[in-house]
């Protein structure tokens, strides 16, 4: 059975709440679902245990903090590892967003930058992932939603 099988209605609206805002308290969620404090504590609990819930973070606007957002399409070579090659780019620290994905490339990568310079070094570091026989960018021109969140 999957973990698909293991989350019912009351854990998808737990989710949608947090993932809406992810500062709510175990109280206000139990309000907003007539459910009791004890019950929503004890399924977010299961969840992350189920590694449903990975984390809880802040959704920040990449203008503002004036990041230098860049995509970047992945096509690997012949008999390439893509699960390798895909935890290979996993591992760079500017690598917000890594996706195998079907098409025309293998892999989708969005990357935070600090600036344009910062962007070509990460090119340059995907472009030595072993496997890797072209790396196609993208620079972002401007970010409309991000994480579920519009930001225009």
């Amino acid at each position: 059975m999957g973990i698909n099988a293991e989350i019912d209605d009351l854990d998808r609206k737990i989710l949608a709440l947090l993932t809406d805002d992810s500062r709510l308290s175990y109280r206000e969620i139990a309000k907003q679902l007539g459910v009791s404090h004890a019950n929503v504590s004890g399924r977010i609990r299961r969840l992350e245990e189920l590694n449903v819930i990975l984390g809880y973070t802040v959704v920040t606007d990449p203008e503002a903090m004036e990041l230098y957002p860049l995509c970047v399409r992945i096509s690997a070579g012949p008999g390439a590892d893509l699960s390798q090659i895909g935890r290979d780019v996993s591992e760079m620290e500017k690598a917000h967003v890594v996706m195998r994905v079907s098409g025309d490339c293998e892999l989708l990568v969005l990357a935070m930058c600090d600036d344009r310079q910062e962007a070509m070094d990460v090119l340059q570091e995907i472009s030595e992932v072993p496997g890797i026989d072209k790396a196609e960018s993208h620079v972002v021109l401007e970010s409309l939603k991000m994480s579920g969140k519009k930001l225009k």
